[in-house]
């Protein structure tokens, strides 16, 4: 719309469904003329950049089934079931949270302000595509449950971020996170880069899990990379080679080749693609030298 007067000001429509369904039919009605939001605060970044959003807002705040969080049993598996309404700020507190999923607990303490975590949900975070809680989310192996218009499917996170248009039919309903009792055995950590702290857009996060068998030989190890001027990938070549090798024997220098072999990042006006890269490769090769000392 046009404000009356003369004044350029732009308002979109906001819609306000209460169920998935009717969610799903506002957006295959509007399609690239709207926009599925929840806490808003990413797209309060694009008006603070003068960029015009949709001019449809669908807001899905009223579907109560997505605000829940609970463990679930699924073939045997406990599950972390996350709805995508959950706030950062109850995965940061919740004891549930705290309890089975404490990589990702560590990954929202480092994203934004308090008062962007009480707004922002988990389901926005991951729908904008290089949000700070999806290389945690990749080292857990999660999966989200969308809803194509007409059933719930699942699929792992890790080939959902490989289709750049993958919520183009279908809206995030929940995230699903494998959950196991953490051994000793098992180390988890994330870090992430920013400019000024955690009340920024991330240079880069990292984030990984190493399971160390017999002998001391890396048996497991997920590496996960994403930041907010590319998208987030799995270090699956890098995996590979740190796979089967021993501590402390490890080689780092093969290892920090490999990281770089594989992550090549673009520079943007903030860094370089040399300072991400080495950023990266020296967190991760840091990890595994306290590992080995252990």
């Amino acid at each position: 719309m046009i404000k009356p007067g003369g004044a350029n000001l732009y308002y979109p429509v906001v819609w306000f469904p209460d169920t998935i369904e009717k969610a799903y039919e506002l957006k295959r009605q509007f399609f690239n003329n709207s926009c599925i939001i929840a806490g808003g605060t990413h797209l309060q970044t694009h008006w603070e950049k003068g960029i015009l959003c949709p001019e449809n807002l669908i807001s899905i705040e009223n579907i109560k089934e997505l605000q829940e969080y609970k463990l679930i049993n699924k073939n045997g598996q406990t599950l972390m079931q996350i709805g995508a309404l959950t706030t950062l700020d109850s995965c940061r507190n919740k004891p549930i949270f705290l309890d089975n999923v404490p990589i990702l607990v560590e990954a929202v303490r480092n994203i934004a302000s308090p008062a962007i975590r009480n707004r922002a949900t988990i389901g926005g975070n991951i729908a904008n595509g290089n949000g700070d809680v999806i290389p945690a989310l990749l080292v857990l192996d999660a999966s989200l449950v969308l809803f194509d218009g007409h059933h719930m499917r699942e699929k792992k996170l890790i080939e959902c971020i490989k289709e750049e248009k993958y919520l183009s039919n279908s809206i995030i309903v929940s995230v699903q996170i494998p959950v196991q009792t953490k051994k000793s055995s098992e180390s988890y950590f994330y870090k992430k880069i920013g400019l000024r702290e955690s009340f920024c857009q991330s240079i880069v996060c990292i984030s990984g899990y190493l399971k160390i068998g017999k002998k001391k030989m890396i048996e497991q190890v997920h590496l996960a990379v994403s930041g907010s001027s590319f998208l987030p990938q799995r270090l699956a070549n890098t995996e590979e080679i740190i796979k089967k090798l021993y501590l402390p024997s490890i080689q780092l220098k093969d290892i920090a080749q490999t990281i770089k072999k594989e992550f090549k990042p673009p520079s943007d006006h903030f860094s370089s693609s040399n300072y991400k890269q080495e950023i990266t490769t020296n967190i991760i090769v840091s990890e595994i030298t306290k590992l080995a000392s252990k």
